[in-house]
């Protein structure tokens, strides 16, 4: 799975989640496939952050309300390759927002 099927698979599984709202997309392709993906959930911020040398990819979320850019970054999970299922999406998303608060 490259980076942008990974961008289409994870929008497709927040529709049915919650509304989101896009807040970064940078891919470099010809970087070993690294990319940079952030979204708006339920008043946070969720980044996702590929890298394709280490086939790694890491879940950050915000506190509630902040803004992006001077956002305060937590980690949530760390995985390898982007396969995400829709359960570990939505527990992720409903499990920041408890520990963020």
């Amino acid at each position: 799975m490259t980076f942008e099927d990974f961008r289409n698979d994870i929008e497709a599984k927040l529709n049915s989640i919650a509304d989101f709202e896009l807040q970064e997309y940078h891919y470099e392709p010809y970087s070993f496939g690294n990319g940079i993906l952030a979204y708006r959930i339920k008043g946070q911020i969720h980044k996702f952050i590929f890298d394709g040398r280490e086939n790694e990819m890491t879940w950050f979320s915000s506190k509630p309300h902040q803004k992006y850019f001077g956002a305060d970054f937590k980690m949530l999970m760390r995985n390898n390759g982007l396969e995400l299922t829709s359960d570990e999406l939505k527990n992720g998303i409903k499990n920041s927002a408890q520990q963020r608060q």
